[in-house]
């Protein structure tokens, strides 16, 4: 069977000479030099080393187009806006003019080759492809979903949907769509921090798990100070992890649940879902002087608590 999920996300488009180097003075990851047809996520932080966004930037040469966490565009914008001073850097907002599936399962790549006649075997992580006619965008998901993207114009979402479910290509392949309940679930067993959940102005990126989008060896950048010193001193002092809970139920997700242990608090919940494998499972963040994988840890709410203890991500039985 194979999986597909409607991302949601924002998109953004950089011109201007400086488009490649401000964004490097303001995120986390090597962003230059980033060659023709290549693609790096970086998160842009805030001078308290706090997130403002993961951004993935696809460079098409005098262009560099991007994606962010749905919703989020203005607040990016706002951001890049408030650190561009001399430099020639032009930003537009294209939210509402692009749509990403998500293709997912061990037959992604012959699905893609199939509808789009090109083939990503073997395509690196850091490379992405166009297609020929009415260009849309094919890059890996290097998220433990795995998989690729598939980001396309609006204004040809007739064409590329009569492709991808054609009655052929459907009764090929089987074709799942995922809610975006079901979606959530599995991102929690995966331990993959979302946008406004584990990823917020609460949170850094080393405390969320995004290492590998956060360069050690560049020059400065916003925030760079924070995060080296949490590296250089190993002064995290939060840790995401994912949490199994004692409980068929779970209560109003509208709350934020505070986690205590020995009568301390000592963390908060962001994200909760009731898996079929796992039962009630959440992820959220806890102090590192509390982890403790031995530990039982109550999740408080207004009407009680549920007892919980540290699971490993991805979940495990």
């Amino acid at each position: 069977m194979l999986n597909f999920y409607r991302l949601p996300q924002d998109y953004l488009k950089f011109t201007g000479k400086d488009r490649l180097d401000l964004i490097n003075r303001l995120s986390t990851n090597q962003v230059i030099p980033l060659d023709k047809f290549s693609c790096v996520k970086t998160v842009l932080t805030s001078d308290k080393g706090r997130i403002i966004d993961l951004l993935k930037l696809y460079n098409l040469g005098d262009i560099v187009f991007a994606s962010c966490s749905f919703n989020n565009a203005k607040n990016v914008l706002a951001h890049l806006d408030k650190y561009t001073i001399m430099d020639d850097f032009i930003t537009a907002d294209l939210s509402s003019s692009h749509n990403t599936i998500l293709i997912f399962g061990d037959k992604a790549v012959e699905f893609i080759t199939k509808v789009t006649r090109i083939d990503t075997t073997g395509l690196d992580e850091n490379k992405f492809k166009v297609t020929g006619a009415y260009d849309a965008i094919i890059s890996l998901n290097d998220s433990d979903f795995g998989g690729l993207e598939f980001i396309y114009s609006a204004s040809d979402k007739d064409f590329w949907e009569s492709k991808f479910f054609s009655d052929e290509i459907v009764n090929e392949f089987g074709l799942n769509e995922i809610s975006d309940t079901k979606f959530d679930v599995k991102r929690i067993e995966l331990g993959i921090p979302a946008f406004g959940k584990e990823m917020s102005e609460l949170t850094n990126p080393l405390e969320c798990g995004l290492n590998k989008y956060v360069s050690f060896t560049k020059g400065c950048y916003i925030g760079q100070e924070v995060i080296a010193r949490l590296d250089a001193y190993d002064k995290i002092s939060k840790h995401m992890v994912g949490l199994k809970i004692d409980s068929d139920t779970l209560p109003d997700t509208s709350e934020q649940f505070r986690i205590t242990t020995d009568g301390k608090e000592c963390g908060f919940v962001t994200s909760t879902g009731h898996s079929d494998r796992y039962g009630s499972i959440a992820l959220g963040f806890i102090k590192t002087i509390f982890l403790d994988n031995n530990r039982t840890y109550k999740i408080k709410f207004s009407e009680g608590a549920l007892e919980s203890s540290i699971a490993g991500m991805p979940f495990t039985t």
